[in-house]
């Protein structure tokens, strides 16, 4: 287990900057992930979190020492890339064991330790197969269980769950919170998909163009995010954005104002008028899906299931205190 400190860490590649003077800490045995759209520069942070990618300038420390010109191999990090990265000939046994036989490790120390990691993975009966005769969320338990072998400060993920299928994702995001429980490590997890942030982590860190918007919990960020990106990209569906003059008693200043789909209601004399273009019956929900002033879209969930039908038009509102307010910066209110 380990902290992490990034101090106006800045990564510059060539004239194009990456990552803006990111400052962050992440304390002993947390969940930490790092969420925002393609692009925004969280792949690139957890590579020079590693180091495999160099800083261009800004501090890292792990446990207070300064590691920026410690190697990826000394750093006691531990990477499970998205594509699992095993090596097809080997079987599970050396593909968990190959990084310790590397560091010269005891043949009695590595069967030690692999066989409790793949205990704790439920892989022990699998432990001679080859990759390719595993299933998708057995390589995926693999690339854990080699790095859980190596014990390291700091385990990284970087989009480990991008290449399952969506019902294996939902079953691996409790299977690596559990191990997070289990092991009382520190772990930083990038993703694009704030459905696993919001359920994975003890505490999130939102990025945009390589630079830090938000962090805190995931109920911090939604219930006070603090601004539109933030209100917009945490939540699903996403919020909706209506021009604030639309909406009578709206705070002063405000521009913009947010509601999310779980919180607008029908209502005989709501401010709103929505026009419904499409309506999704999930049976235990429906969602309804349409426009409403300036053509702005708009998504409500109701509880159970509706005779509302596309082409229909409904009156919407919302309590007072779920309304999000944002100025004219977008910032929120």
């Amino acid at each position: 287990m380990a902290t992490l400190e990034l101090a106006k860490v800045v990564k510059t590649f060539e004239k194009t900057t990456i990552i803006h003077g990111v400052d962050l800490t992440v304390s002993d045995g947390e969940f930490v992930v790092f969420v925002g759209p393609s692009g925004c520069g969280k792949s690139t942070l957890l590579r020079i979190i590693s180091g495999l990618e160099p800083a261009s300038s800004g501090d890292i420390r792990i446990d207070g020492q300064r590691v920026n010109d410690v190697s990826a191999a000394h750093r006691g990090c531990s990477m499970v890339f998205q594509s699992y990265a095993l090596y097809p000939h080997m079987s599970v046994y050396d593909n968990m064991a190959f990084g310790l036989e590397n560091l010269g490790v005891a043949k009695s120390i590595i069967e030690s330790k692999v066989n409790a990691a793949a205990t704790l993975l439920q892989l022990a009966p699998l432990l001679q197969r080859k990759p390719t005769q595993l299933s998708g969320g057995q390589r995926q338990r693999v690339a854990i269980g080699r790095s859980i072998v190596r014990e390291p400060k700091l385990f990284l993920f970087d989009e480990p769950l991008s290449n399952l299928d969506a019902e294996l994702r939902v079953s691996m995001r409790a299977e690596i919170r559990d191990l997070h429980a289990r092991l009382g490590a520190t772990m930083i997890y990038v993703t694009h998909d704030q459905v696993e942030a919001m359920t994975m982590a003890d505490k999130i860190v939102v990025l945009r163009a390589g630079r830090i918007e938000q962090v805190g919990s995931p109920l911090e960020l939604y219930n006070r995010p603090c601004n539109q990106f933030v209100a917009g990209f945490i939540g699903s569906p996403r919020m909706n954005f209506v021009p604030a003059a639309e909406m009578p008693g709206a705070k002063a200043g405000a521009q913009t104002v947010g509601i999310r789909p779980e919180h607008a209601q029908l209502s005989n004399d709501g401010p709103l008028q929505l026009q419904v273009s499409q309506v999704e019956q999930l049976g235990s929900t429906s969602i309804l899906h349409g426009k409403v002033v300036a053509d702005a879209p708009f998504e409500l969930i109701l509880s159970g299931q509706t005779s509302i039908k596309r082409g229909d038009t409904v009156r919407v509102s919302a309590p007072a205190g779920q309304l999000h307010y944002f100025d004219q910066n977008g910032l929120r209110l």
